[in-house]
């Protein structure tokens, strides 16, 4: 055995050693609780989560807002003056966009059918703000400025019209004649608006109405829901989180389904794509994950600090833990994402291996750091 090869399998075996020892959960993911039954179906049909984040993204300054993108290949945050473009595996940004100063960005989407990303918040002054941006170059390309704060936004499928939530009123935007269409009061302080049934009608919360918004007017059904939170999972499945349970329904045309479970103490939640589970971020620093056919938990994550919202990725495969103070935790879901931190660091731990092998080259002049 040559020398350089003992320097290189002692390097590799040193530096295994010490993450290990740094972090002993690296490698590790939660189980499901043993042979337990849920909804007929054994536990470990449910996806498990990882016991820690597999990577953490830093620097998001008052981050409150995130969204995955349609292909799955970005996901992006929003903050104080910034929108923040990230790219798993890599846990540096792709792209940082000025939003504007004082401009604090408290939703980000994705806009369908366009290389763009949008923010919506509200401005230093007290007015509101809708803002396009190029998610290649970061140039600002569209803004619809407003008179009050934007709490939400949501885009239709074609990504031409926008319905947004300010203070008092919903209003259904033309991004292409740049004016409101329409224009309905909300039914309560905390309702929020978004497309639904095919973009055909507006989808008021907390109380659920529905309003048609091309031709003006109320429609039926929908009006006997209280709710406590509203949440479009994807255009196929809308979610609602009332104090006696979660309501599911799945257009267009769909069914609605309730399941009765204790919601107290929840701050967010988020569904996987199919509806089948779902994780719910809990007030005393906990994190469930919930079959949402029983209601019934299947695993707690417990955190350090108490984390503002939760979000999980289109393809249901992670879940974004977000932090006020500026960090994103990513935990993996299912059984594909066992070994996705093993994989991200044996890129690194050979990278690193390689500059040393090149390092060795430069120093013994002898040494070729080329094979052959």
């Amino acid at each position: 055995m040559t020398p350089l090869t003992r320097y290189v399998l002692f390097v590799a075996a040193l530096m295994v050693v010490v993450g290990v020892a740094v972090n002993p959960d690296r490698f590790r993911v939660s189980a499901l609780n043993g042979d337990a039954v849920v909804s007929r179906k054994p536990a470990r049909d449910i996806p498990s989560m990882a016991s820690a984040p597999s990577h953490v993204w830093r620097g998001v300054l008052g981050a409150s807002a995130i969204d995955d993108g349609p292909q799955g290949d970005l996901t992006a945050t929003g903050g104080d003056g910034r929108i923040t473009l990230w790219q798993l595996p890599d846990e540096k940004p792709v792209r940082e966009i000025d939003a504007g100063a004082g401009f604090q960005v408290t939703l980000v989407r994705f806009v369908p059918g366009a290389a763009a990303v949008a923010g919506s918040g509200l401005v230093a002054d007290g007015t509101g703000s809708i803002r396009l941006f190029d998610s290649a170059t970061g140039s600002e390309i569209r803004r619809v400025d407003q008179q009050e704060p934007v709490v939400f936004m949501d885009f239709d499928l074609s990504g031409r019209y926008i319905v947004f939530t300010t203070l008092t009123t919903i209003k259904v935007w033309d991004l292409v004649e740049d004016r409101a269409v329409s224009v309905v009061s909300k039914t309560s302080q905390d309702a929020v608006g978004v497309f639904f049934l095919d973009d055909r009608y507006v989808l008021q919360s907390a109380p659920v109405s529905l309003y048609d918004w091309k031709n003006r007017k109320n429609a039926a059904g929908l009006n006997d829901i209280g709710v406590v939170d509203v949440k479009k999972v994807n255009r196929d499945l809308y979610a609602w989180l009332a104090s006696n349970g979660l309501h599911t329904l799945r257009s267009p045309y769909g069914t609605r389904e309730f399941v009765p479970f204790d919601t107290q103490g929840i701050a967010a939640f988020d569904l996987s794509p199919d509806g089948r589970w779902g994780v719910f971020l809990k007030r005393n620093k906990t994190m469930v994950l919930v079959e949402c056919a029983t209601g019934l938990t299947v695993q707690t994550v417990s955190f350090a600090s108490q984390p503002e919202g939760v979000s999980i990725s289109r393809d249901g495969a992670n879940a974004f833990v977000v932090y006020g103070e500026g960090t994103v935790e990513v935990f993996g879901v299912g059984n594909e994402n066992v070994f996705r931190k093993v994989r991200f660091q044996a890129s690194r731990l050979f990278e690193k291996l390689w500059a040393g092998i090149e390092d060795v080259a430069k120093r013994r002049p002898w040494v070729s750091a080329t094979p052959g």
